[in-house]
């Protein structure tokens, strides 16, 4: 049986992980430079925003939650708080680039949790599964 939306989900949060390791060249490139100009900083902040649309899409459509090793917080939501490039700290700079680390296995998670119920999914036998939902629903009829 194939699931649309599983398949849907796959393919939009490959999409995703791709712009956010593009999103994190463009943040190590901005971070390497001596000197970060505004436009530079304009640019980063523009492109950020324009993650945070995409991920807020994603999780709309997803369900998933980040729990792993005891971490509350959601690593792509943490680096998609950061306010300042300009005059970022180093343990910041630190924290921002596990962050990174982090969202990225997070995401890689979800892909691969994805394509595990695709997997389970292509064995279904659809004609099987409405077999069953009609004998629920005759069962449910006969109880009224």
């Amino acid at each position: 049986m194939i699931d649309k939306r599983t398949e849907e989900n796959i393919k939009d949060l490959g999409s995703f992980v791709e712009s956010w390791l593009k999103f994190q060249g463009l943040y190590r490139q901005l971070v390497s430079k001596e000197r970060v100009s505004r436009e530079d900083e304009d640019i980063f902040f523009e492109t950020k925003k324009i993650m945070a649309e995409r991920y807020d899409a994603l999780k709309a459509n997803l369900d998933f939650k980040y729990v792993p090793f005891s971490r509350l917080t959601d690593p792509v939501s943490e680096v998609l708080a950061l306010e300042n490039v300009l005059n970022m700290s180093e343990k910041r700079s630190r924290k921002i680039e596990a962050d990174w680390n982090d969202s990225y296995i997070f995401l890689n998670n979800i892909i691969e949790r994805l394509e595990n119920r695709k997997r389970r999914l292509e064995d279904f036998n659809p004609l099987g599964v409405w077999v069953k939902r009609f004998r629920e629903r005759i069962g449910e009829k006969m109880h009224d």
